[in-house]
């Protein structure tokens, strides 16, 4: 990822990381999580991040918040968040 990626998104996907850490067992953050995700997601289309887009939109595919269970996948897309939040700190020298 060699993207000149700026500190206000470097910040978003750093949120939205912890934000996921929160939503394990918590569906309304689960949904705020998701809801946070696309939104950034949008952004990153309309800036051209085209290859960061693409990863936070393979999070989504894997992210289907549910009520009143455990998320089967939460460890998956936390690991993919973990992944992606370092990679994004470390383009920007973080």
């Amino acid at each position: 990822m060699a993207e000149n990626i700026p500190e206000d998104i470097v910040n978003e996907i750093q949120f939205a990381c912890q934000l996921h850490e929160q939503a394990v067992c918590n569906h309304d953050k689960c949904r705020e999580f998701s809801e946070n995700l696309s939104g950034l997601l949008i952004t990153l289309e309309d800036m051209e991040f085209y290859r960061l887009a693409d990863r936070l939109m393979s999070v989504l595919l894997n992210c289907k918040p549910k009520e009143a269970s455990h998320c089967d996948k939460a460890n998956l897309v936390g690991e993919m968040m973990k992944d992606i939040t370092k990679e994004v700190q470390k383009v920007a020298g973080k």
